[in-house]
């Protein structure tokens, strides 16, 4: 259904919407389909990301958490994400021992990266809330091939909390 990625083959992808009321979003490079990320549920505060290897859930953690919890798809805890109070920067953990950050470089920019100690900058994601469509930039590092669509989504699914947190203000 899905197509492997590879970030050695490619390195500029698309994250699409599809739908009004009920949104999906395609991960794409124009010629092939990497995965999806959707919502469930009327709060739609779950997403369900899928590529051609993996299916991950990210369900929020608490009514008041900072946190977003990551399950496969038998409900095993992948790794969790938190975000300090007044901080920009959302930390992953990884039951690998993988850690990254996803943040903003400056306040107002549609830009957002993430960045890990170990491997430095992952990727570059330019948001277009418009146009429908999100503009992904793998930079050349050792990570892990098999981490970087969980990377993509879990992104892409921040992104879109916060754009519905501002959108409810």
């Amino acid at each position: 259904m899905y197509t492997t990625f590879n970030p050695k083959q490619t390195n500029q992808l698309q994250l699409i919407r599809h739908g009004w009321l009920d949104p999906e979003y395609e991960l794409t490079d124009s010629a092939l389909s990497y995965g999806k990320l959707s919502y469930n549920g009327l709060s739609r505060r779950t997403g369900i990301a899928q590529s051609a290897n993996n299916k991950w859930l990210f369900k929020l953690g608490f009514i008041f958490s900072r946190s977003i919890l990551i399950t496969d798809e038998t409900g095993a805890l992948i790794g969790e994400t938190k975000r300090e109070l007044f901080s920009r920067r959302t930390a992953l953990t990884l039951q690998s021992g993988f850690t990254a950050e996803f943040y903003r470089p400056y306040f107002l920019s549609r830009e957002h990266v993430w960045e890990s100690n170990g491997y430095g900058t992952i990727m570059r994601m330019k948001s277009y809330p418009f146009l429908f469509k999100d503009d992904i930039a793998i930079e050349q590092s050792m990570t892990p091939p098999a981490i970087i669509p969980l990377l993509i989504f879990l992104g892409s699914h921040l992104t879109i909390l916060r754009r519905r947190r501002r959108a409810a203000r």
